[in-house]
């Protein structure tokens, strides 16, 4: 495996990534640029450089979209670096409180699910309008925002146990295909729940049984991107016991930005040919559906509707899946589907970027905003949940009503006499 260094010596500094960087798009600072970033990542590791409160900041605000990796003719591994980059400066200093918080709320369910369950009493029992009254809400302070929390926070749905396996429906001129492993992760579980249901509801119309492995849990990503790679590692070791003794033809993943970890979990550890395996088993939903040959009897409801397409950063820069979603949705009858102008730039979600850099993250939602304002559309569909968290955040914050769904809720949705 190369080194750290090794990685960041492929950068010539040629500046091709910079129109590319949404950072530095927003401040023209080269510390806010890929660049910049590796050569402040290879001062550190060389010894050059010491960690600064300013250093480390520049890494932070980097949002890990790897918009920079596609365009870059030296094939940079930007994505290996930040996170490597991060990996060093944690060796350096204390674990903060909001990486303390997130790094156990999501890899232990059962807190997961109490934390799920309490926040949906705190919405449903107006509790929450009288904390807000109050003023509890920034008593935490600046390193765990809870306005900002709270101001992301979704209705939460009840929670629902899902089954370990759906079989495949037995509908005239269908027969079963094969068996499929549902990825659900931590967060969707129990705040996505409409996506993982409309996600079984279509495998098993289109003739597959669904295994939904109790013993999975977090990708790992958050940890990844947050300095803690051997957290990530155990994990990823965690996920592929889970769904190792499954006899299956795919992984499927509704949220991109789970993905894109789970078909890079070769790189924890490559000389795991296990987690080879794994990776290569697991595909994007929308990917997954494009790729199959259909039942002839499923139809759908015809939708006389403009569509904005919203791609996901893990979708377009990391998978290289942003053009299945469209594929899918052209199955609907009199949909106009259209791209969402800007799609090449980050939405500033990034996974807990949105928490812990609002003034970026917002800054970058708001052009999305203002692309959804003059488009015209009453429906944006996204691949991924923390994409349309911070959208729609921004969405009711702006007054702007617009519903945002993930592609296979819309085509399951429009799914007619099944």
């Amino acid at each position: 495996m190369p080194s750290l260094l090794e990685h960041t010596d492929r950068c010539v500094k040629c500046g091709l990534c910079l129109p590319h960087c949404p950072t530095y798009g927003k401040t023209r600072n080269e510390g806010e640029s890929p660049r910049g970033r590796i050569a402040l990542i290879e001062g550190l590791a060389n010894g050059r450089l010491a960690l600064s409160p300013r250093l480390e900041a520049h890494l932070d605000s980097c949002l890990s979209c790897r918009a920079c990796e596609n365009v870059c003719p030296s094939e940079v591994q930007y994505g290996t670096i930040i996170d490597a980059g991060r990996a060093l400066i944690a060796t350096q200093r204390p674990i903060r409180m909001h990486e303390k918080i997130l790094g156990r709320l999501v890899t232990r369910k059962p807190l997961l699910r109490l934390g799920a369950w309490l926040l949906r009493v705190y919405q449903r029992s107006g509790l929450r309008r009288l904390v807000r009254g109050s003023g509890l809400l920034k008593l935490a302070g600046p390193t765990l925002n809870l306005t900002r929390l709270d101001t992301l926070l979704p209705p939460l749905p009840a929670l629902h146990t899902l089954q370990e396996y759906y079989p495949a429906r037995s509908l005239p001129g269908t027969e079963k295909r094969g068996d499929v492993a549902l990825f659900t992760g931590c967060i969707a579980s129990v705040m996505d729940t409409a996506t993982l249901n409309a996600a079984i509801h279509m495998l098993t119309t289109c003739g597959y049984g669904v295994h939904v492995p109790r013993a999975q849990g977090c990708c790992g990503a958050l940890h990844m991107h947050s300095g803690v790679p051997q957290q990530a590692h155990a994990l990823a070791m965690q996920n592929l016991d889970a769904f190792s003794d499954l006899k299956i033809e795919a992984i499927i993943s509704t949220a991109s930005g789970c993905g894109a970890p789970l078909v890079e979990y070769s790189k924890i550890d490559e000389n795991n040919e296990q987690l080879s395996k794994f990776s290569a088993k697991v595909h994007d939903i929308s990917a997954f559906l494009t790729s199959i040959s259909w039942p002839e009897n499923i139809t759908f409801a015809a939708l006389h509707q403009r569509v904005a397409v919203h791609e996901s950063c893990s979708l377009r820069h990391v998978l290289h899946q942003h053009t299945h979603p469209y594929t899918l949705l052209r199955k609907i009858p009199g949909i106009d589907l259209t791209p969402l102008p800007g799609n090449t730039q980050c939405c500033g979600a990034a996974g807990a970027y949105m928490i812990t850099q609002p003034v970026l993250a917002d800054a970058l939602r708001n052009d999305k905003l203002t692309a959804l304002k003059r488009s015209e559309t009453q429906l944006l569909v996204t691949s991924n949940m923390g994409c349309a968290l911070h959208i729609v955040a921004g969405l009711r914050e702006a007054g702007q009503e617009i519903e945002v769904i993930h592609p296979v809720t819309l085509l399951a949705r429009q799914l007619q006499n099944i």
